[in-house]
């Protein structure tokens, strides 16, 4: 008499149809999700979930059920050693782009358990997203769900991350825009005074604004002619301003300054900046930390559109001072180097290796300034 099966078992509906059911780990019963013809193709299906289950291809389908939107959520709650501004951006994406209905074509996928997201349905998120949003737009939630989905797989949910588009990741950026020294000196000549000196580090040292904004008088070497980058300065979407270090530690550098930007920046000290060492290096008119969006709207656009220059970003200027340093012949560990666009590891051993380097791109930056007369210092002090 043959023996009692190990696995699961399967038995004859009034239909004349086969079931097949087994029991999960966690002792709850699962049917097969359809019946079939013959009691052979029923104990096939058996077999095949029992070898599916020793080689880690299948997982309790009780766990598959949860909604995406509630892993998302625990997900984005589990994540440590992200920055405020980093959880925000995450978060935005979760309910702007991935979570909700994008096209009526397209279900919510923040509605669907995890083990409904299939490649192909997710092929038609991403289609949609990127024609309603855009192809950028799309590419970055692309990302954060394939990061939640590998997640899921790790914690045995589902057996296969369902995120299989080739390069769906790949953002495709229209070419930045830079500015030639001289448009750089007409800019810096644009803004007021006390922004003056900012202008021309953002577009010759490849400070980000942040890291601008955050700067103390106590992070210049005047005597070294370099400036220490260690922290950045952001507003939230909560309100709430935040210092912190840069998100990668690549981006704690010391980037060496050009002579007439150390003149500039030694002039713009004694007219617009505090004694103490930690006062801020740029502030308002009124003597208060510089809030972005004010800057941009009364400062910035005014002084682009009386140049000429209409839709030329304050970002852009970062790119502006990585091509004028390209220009010098600097080589491209060095740009990232002095950029702060290298890996942790690789950053501190080509910012260790090219510090002579870096000055000769510091001296070279100068020569060009010069030429377009940034650093003349009349007899009263002023630029």
């Amino acid at each position: 008499m043959a023996g009692r099966r190990q696995f699961g078992s399967v038995r004859k509906l009034p239909s004349g149809r086969w079931q097949a059911r087994y029991f999960a780990l966690d002792g709850r019963r699962v049917i097969a999700p359809q019946t079939f013809p013959t009691k052979t193709d029923a104990t096939l299906w058996l077999d095949s979930v029992r070898t599916e289950q020793a080689m880690g291809l299948r997982v309790d389908p009780g766990r598959s059920r949860i909604l995406l939107g509630q892993y998302a959520t625990e997900w984005l709650a589990d994540r440590v050693g992200i920055s405020p501004r980093t959880r925000e951006i995450y978060a935005a994406q979760l309910k702007l782009h991935i979570l909700p209905l994008i096209d009526p074509s397209v279900p919510a996928l923040g509605e669907l358990p995890l083990l409904a997201l299939t490649p192909e349905l997710l092929r038609k998120w991403y289609a949609a997203l990127a024609e309603q949003r855009s192809p950028s737009v799309a590419a970055k939630a692309y990302v954060r769900l394939r990061q939640i989905l590998a997640r899921a797989v790790d914690d045995d949910r589902i057996a296969k991350n369902p995120c299989r588009i080739e390069r769906g990741g790949v953002e495709r950026h229209a070419e930045q825009r830079f500015a030639t020294m001289e448009e750089l000196a007409t800019l810096a000549g644009a803004v007021p005074d006390r922004y003056r000196a900012m202008v021309l580090t953002a577009g010759l040292g490849g400070l980000r604004l942040g890291e601008l904004l955050a700067l103390r008088r106590s992070e210049l070497d005047f005597e070294g002619g370099v400036v220490r980058v260690v922290r950045k300065r952001l507003r939230l979407a909560s309100g709430e301003t935040i210092e912190d270090a840069p998100k990668t530690h690549a981006g704690i550098r010391r980037v060496a300054l050009p002579g007439p930007l150390v003149d500039e920046l030694r002039v713009h000290l004694e007219r617009f900046v505090e004694a103490p060492p930690d006062a801020y290096v740029f502030t308002s008119a009124e003597g208060s930390p510089i809030e972005r969006n004010n800057f941009r709207n009364r400062i910035w656009l005014p002084a682009c559109a009386s140049v000429g220059m209409d839709g030329f970003r304050f970002h852009d200027l970062r790119h502006t001072a990585g091509t004028l340093a390209a220009r010098t012949g600097a080589t491209t560990k060095e740009l990232m180097a002095r950029l702060g666009h290298a890996s942790a590891n690789a950053a501190m051993i080509y910012q260790h290796a090219s510090d002579d380097r870096d000055r000769r791109i510091a001296d070279v930056l100068g020569e060009m300034a010069r030429e377009v007369g940034l650093g003349q210092i009349a007899d009263d002090g002023r630029i």
